[in-house]
């Protein structure tokens, strides 16, 4: 079942919040949990919500990967500095896959447009729209990037594929500042940003 926002009922809205906010608990719980079998149990479970909510397991896959390659330098980081290894790499991973399920089942439209204009949640509200749309921006531009690098290269580890990916990656910086600049400069013209 892949979620997407449109019309639903009251009673789906609310079952939508309150799945969002049993999710961001269990994030903060394995958050603090060490036992890497607890963890492990908790990766498969957020990979099989995941892949729930996403509707496919190969786009659950490709959006944990970076964070599971960012866990492995983790762990490899602390193996070389000659200490043990952690639960922390698990908890990176269990945390990431709880809290982005929960942001991508809250019903953000409906939630907004029944906030009204002088509510204390609004102010918390707008600013986790604006993470979720710079995660988004910085999302996009990741794969732009990396797509126009490997229609540019002629092999993946050829002569030239470091220095390729960094100014990939350089690039990416920089179009992730632009769109993030006039997405700010929108909004401030419209009154909402200091």
């Amino acid at each position: 079942m892949v979620f997407r926002a449109g019309h639903e009922s009251y009673l789906m809205t609310a079952l939508r919040v309150v799945g969002a906010l049993v999710l961001l608990v269990a994030a903060v719980m394995v958050a603090v949990v060490s036992n890497r079998t607890w963890l492990l149990i908790a990766i498969v479970g957020g990979l099989v919500l995941r892949t729930i909510v996403g509707g496919s397991l190969s786009r659950a896959l490709r959006s944990t990967l970076p964070v599971v390659i960012f866990a492995a330098l983790l762990a490899l980081m602390q193996r070389v500095s000659s200490q043990s290894v952690s639960s922390l790499p698990l908890q990176a991973v269990a945390v990431f896959l709880f809290s982005a399920t929960s942001l991508r089942i809250f019903p953000w439209s409906a939630v907004l447009s029944a906030t009204r204009a002088g509510s204390g949640l609004l102010a918390p509200l707008l600013f986790a729209l604006f993470i979720r749309h710079f995660v988004i921006i910085f999302t996009s531009e990741s794969r732009r990037v990396l797509q126009a690098r490997s229609l540019g290269i002629s092999r993946t580890y050829g002569p030239g594929w470091f220095r390729s990916l960094v100014a990939a990656v350089a690039a990416l910086i920089g179009r992730s500042l632009s769109r993030a600049e006039r997405f700010y400069a929108a909004q401030s013209l419209r009154g909402l940003t200091e």
